[in-house]
Formats: C-alpha cells, sequence, structure tokens
C-alpha cells in the first residue's frame, strides 16, 4: 500500500502500487476487482501472494469483497480504492478505517468494465456513495459525452470534485428510496435515448427503475445493479 487518504469525512481513499501491478491491463469505466482483506493482526504468509494467500485459508481466511477501481495509473503503478466508512460495522470499512502505508493487500481481477451503448444520445448515472467510485471512473472515460449524474450522499460534506447533482439525504435513513426518487422526477434530461447505469441499495434500484420507466426509458436499458441490501452486512 502506497498511502490513504480520507477525501471526505466518511470515504477513504486507499493507494496500493508497485511493481505487482505493472502488467495490469486496466479498461476504465466501473471495472472492478475481488479484494482479500484480513483482519489487522493476521499471522499473514510470507510473502503474501495470491497463491500462498490461497493455500494459507485453511489457517488466516480473509473476507472477500469486490470493489470498483477508481483510477488506475499506469505510469505510476497505482490504483485507489475509495471506501465508505461506517465504523467497524463491515470488514472492508474496519480494513480501511486502519490502513496504512506499506500494508500489503491482494487482489484478483479486474472484471469487464461497464460499455455504454455507443449509440445511446446522452449518459445517465445513478447511485449512492457505494457507487461514486464507478460513477466517477465512468466520467472520466467518457470526457466528451453528455453526461446528467445523480449521486446520494449523507450531507454537503461528502461532496466530492465531480460535475454531479449531490442528493442530500439530510437526515433521511440510507437505504430509503424518497431522496433519488423525488431527484429523478424533478429532474430535466436532455432529449434522446440515454444509455442508464445506476447501481446502490437494492430496493432503491428498483424504484429508480420505475422512476425512468415512467419517464419514458426504455425498461430493457434500465438495469440496475444491488450493491448492498438494506439490513444485510456487507462492506
Amino acid at each position: 500500500m502506497v498511502r490513504t487518504q480520507r477525501i471526505t469525512p466518511r470515504m477513504a481513499r486507499i493507494t496500493v502500487g508497485g511493481p505487482q501491478i505493472e502488467d495490469f491491463a486496466g479498461a476504465g469505466t466501473d471495472e472492478n476487482v475481488m479484494l482479500y482483506l484480513y483482519e489487522p493482526g493476521a499471522e499473514l504468509p510470507e510473502p503474501l501472494t495470491l497463491e500462498s494467500a490461497r493455500v494459507a485459508m485453511s489457517r488466516v481466511r480473509p473476507y472477500m469483497r469486490t470493489y470498483t477501481i477508481r483510477r488506475h495509473d499506469p505510469a505510476a503503478n497505482e490504483i485507489d480504492f475509495d471506501f465508505v466508512l461506517h465504523g467497524d460495522h463491515g470488514p472492508a470499512s474496519k480494513w480501511a478505517s486502519n490502513a496504512k502505508p506499506g500494508d500489503e493487500v491482494i487482489f484478483v481481477g479486474p472484471s469487464p468494465a461497464y460499455q455504454p451503448n455507443p449509440d445511446a444520445d446522452w449518459h445517465l448515472l445513478i447511485g449512492d456513495e457505494t457507487a461514486l467510485p464507478a460513477i466517477g471512473a465512468i466520467m472520466q472515460a467518457l470526457p466528451t459525452a453528455e453526461i446528467k449524474a445523480f449521486v446520494e450522499i449523507e450531507d454537503a460534506a461528502e461532496e466530492q470534485d465531480l460535475d454531479v447533482v449531490w442528493v442530500h439525504r439530510n437526515g433521511v435513513p440510507a437505504g430509503s428510496p424518497e431522496p433519488l426518487v423525488k431527484a429523478l422526477e424533478a429532474a430535466e434530461f436532455p432529449q434522446g435515448r440515454p444509455a442508464v447505469w445506476a447501481a446502490g441499495e437494492r430496493q432503491v434500484m428498483q424504484a429508480v427503475r420505475e422512476v425512468l420507466v415512467g419517464r419514458g426509458v426504455d425498461r430493457a436499458s434500465v438495469r440496475p445493479a444491488s450493491y448492498w441490501r438494506l439490513g444485510h452486512a456487507g462492506s
């Protein structure tokens, strides 16, 4: 691990790098990897490699979590991962809160990246904090496209330097459809057919889909991803 940075009060950026990722073939947009996350103080094999980690699983088993690559810099051999922090209520949050330069981390991937419909007239991106790294990566990969992005966050302190519509919960519990639904119902959309990418809490995404369909977006083109479920432990 190269460095850690608190980019907002509830978001940490973990940068990994080194010669081990020289051959990493990034493809942009929302590609993700499977991270192996260990409890602090776990007795890890030396050297720590994917092969040695798998051999040691009967003795020390990591938590495995899928995370989006926020930034890949092949010139510097660096990869950024952004973590939503919510105390020790999830293994990824706990790991990111305790991470420090010099720590070792293993990941497997990347997955195939999101390929927007090339025939779309514009791009619509929707999500909450958990989808923010992917939304940021997609926007960076489509710098000349017309993009409308809606991101639900806790409050103004969680805003980042991105050209999106920030939807503040302002006390509404995370996992409630209300904030995003109201924002999408009131939004002015560009003319034409959008390419839609959306991800977040499962029931919220179902409500988002119905709003978009009600506004004339083709149902077959709206396939939100469920990044988490209310009431179920995740990251």
